[in-house]
């Protein structure tokens, strides 16, 4: 008796044989491929679903002002992450979570938006956690699967100054900025120096992230942690050493406190920034670790604008600063010598306009340096007609107006120089006339500098034409050994001894005779060298400068200080800078040391 009711034919039964043979000759094939040719491969695999690896953040290197004293450290906390991948129920584990980290529901799931990197990738939703709450995250642990916490380093300032713009901030590593920094070893959600020396530095600053290896279940679950293998320990980044002072820092911020604006200080032989200052600014605390969208959001779109760096970003009409401009390039082209003079009564006709000088009644018959020492309009504007504009631009080019000064500080404006070329291209051929030399003979008009410039530009003067490179960074400490950062420097050769003499007479006289603009800028037992100026600004107050160096036989320092709707540079920014000066007066030229040797 047979179970079917009709026969299977031949060729029937050995197709169907043929069939079956083949299936399990693949099966055969697929199975020594896989455990055998492919083992390692496949081997590795499974050993990645076994073991996950977990970063360790390595501490950045710590910045030191020039004396050794700790402006930027490092702290630790405790960060809470979740894996989305682990999460069962979404609500219910959230609303758990919250419930021991002392936050809502809505918030966690907010934070896991904002620090989303994928679904098996951590997403930080609490830092700075007290051992406390670990405890609870510790007990409620099979609640809560995919919470993981580290212990993180994160920037500190324990200094008392903020040195904002210089310092610079960390920022997370976006997906944009991720396509330029990922051949470099970065991953999405690193910290990265953004802005100033953390950004400038950020090679020297960073070190090498190290990795925890932990056992998981398949469900993704951690079992505890490897033992076959070795955890690699982070390895800190290096100590960055800044050529700021930070007494004179100090003592800078404070002069500025409540107004917009910068101060720097420079040593005129070397360009080591002593003290370099951008008002209004923001606590550098803000941006320990990760910073809240809001609290960036509100930095963005502050009206004061503290984020911009108003040393080396923003330009200003330098006003009577640029008025040893023409000086200069009379004298060394034969235009006029020192004791030319010009009468002025208070105004200067050109055509149908009237160009006024600043004094009302004007300054009498003055010469080259009385026009220095009283900032008399009239004689520029009587000069400047001499002379052709780009001679005079030419001048100015020599200090390295119009080019950037290469400071060790991101997003440098350059600035603008006019000359033919210039107002030719924007009013057109014989679209401007010589009221337009007037206005910018003076520093007005379409001429723009920064501070970072100025305090380059009066440093030259102090130097008898020497042009240094403007830095902060000194040093930096590297396998057991200090690293010193080089400069070059260059000079201006193009004019002779008793020029340089004749306009430091000038700068002299500026502070020192009764009847200079700038005799508030004096101090203590130390001979002082200035000029001020009062930019117009069609947008509110004149602007308020000075710049000027001081000098005690064996050492100098330069400074350039802009007030923004700060009035006059006589009256408010040259007070500024005589505090400055006594600052240093007794803090170091009082006791015959030079900065650095404190």
């Amino acid at each position: 008796m047979t179970f079917f009711p009709y026969q299977i034919s031949k060729n029937i039964k050995n197709i169907t044989l043929s069939i079956v043979a083949i299936v399990f000759l693949t099966l055969l094939y697929r199975f020594y491929q896989i455990q055998i040719k492919q083992h390692n491969k496949y081997s590795g695999i499974a050993e990645d679903n076994r073991v996950r690896m977990v970063s360790l953040e390595a501490p950045r290197g710590i910045i030191y002002d020039r004396s050794g004293n700790i402006l930027v450290d490092n702290k630790f906390q405790y960060n809470v992450f979740i894996i989305p991948f682990e999460i069962d129920s979404v609500n219910k584990y959230y609303r758990r979570l919250g419930e021991i980290i002392g936050v809502s529901e809505q918030t966690i799931k907010k934070r896991v938006q904002n620090n989303w990197r994928g679904r098996f990738k951590p997403a930080l939703v609490a830092k700075g956690v007290e051992f406390s709450v670990l405890s609870k995250i510790e007990e409620h642990k099979l609640e809560l699967p995919g919470v993981i916490y580290k212990l993180d380093p994160y920037r500190s300032y324990p200094s008392p100054v903020n040195l904002t713009h210089v310092l610079g901030y960390l920022r997370e590593i976006d997906s944009k900025s991720l396509k330029k920094l990922k051949k470099y070893g970065y991953s999405y959600g690193d910290l990265v120096g953004w802005e100033g020396v953390e950004r400038q530095y950020e090679s020297i600053l960073r070190g090498e992230q190290g990795y925890q290896y932990v056992q998981v279940n398949a469900r993704g679950r951690v079992q505890g942690e490897l033992e076959s293998k070795e955890n690699v320990q982070p390895k800190p980044g290096n100590d960055l050493y800044l050529t700021i002072d930070l007494g004179l820092q100090d003592t800078c911020e404070k002069s500025l406190s409540g107004q917009k604006g910068a101060i720097v200080v420079m040593n005129p032989d070397n360009g080591e920034i002593l003290a370099a200052v951008s008002k209004p600014d923001y606590s550098p605390r803000i941006f320990s670790g990760i910073i809240d969208k809001t609290v960036w959001d509100s930095l963005r779109y502050d009206p004061e604008r503290p984020l911009y760096n108003r040393i080396s970003s923003a330009t200003y009409p330098p006003a009577s600063t640029f008025k040893l401009m023409a000086s200069m390039g009379a004298l060394k082209n034969n235009i006029v010598d020192p004791s030319w003079t010009v009468n002025c009564p208070g105004s200067y006709k050109l055509g149908r306009r009237t160009f006024k000088c600043w004094r009302e009644f004007g300054h009498g018959k003055v010469d080259m340096v009385k026009s220095i020492e009283q900032s008399c309009d009239v004689y520029y504007y009587t000069l400047i007609r001499k002379m052709d504009l780009d001679l005079w631009a030419n001048v100015v080019r020599k200090f390295g107006f119009g080019q950037a000064t290469n400071i060790d500080l991101s997003g440098e404006n350059i600035g603008n120089i006019p000359d033919k070329k210039y107002l030719n291209k924007v009013y057109g051929e014989n679209g401007w006339t010589e009221g337009y030399k007037l206005n910018i003979v003076i520093g007005q008009g379409e001429v723009l500098v920064t501070p970072i410039q100025m305090v380059k530009y009066i440093s030259a003067f102090a130097t008898d034409g020497k042009l240094v490179h403007p830095h902060v960074g000194l040093k930096y400490f590297d396998n057991e050994k200090f690293r010193t950062f080089t400069t070059e420097e260059d000079s201006i050769e193009a004019f002779s001894p008793p020029t340089w003499e004749l306009m430091n007479h000038a700068l002299h006289e500026v502070v020192n005779d009764p009847a200079g603009t700038a005799n508030l800028a004096n101090a203590r037992s130390v001979e002082v060298y200035g000029k001020t100026g009062t930019a117009q600004n069609p947008h509110g107050e004149n602007h308020a400068w000075f710049v000027g160096y001081a000098e005690d036989g064996e050492s100098k320092i330069a400074l350039a200080i802009i007030l923004e709707n700060g009035g006059s540079g006589g009256h408010d920014a040259a007070p500024v800078a005589g505090k400055i000066f006594n600052y240093y007066v007794d803090n170091f030229w009082s006791h015959n040391q030079q900065i650095g040797q404190k």
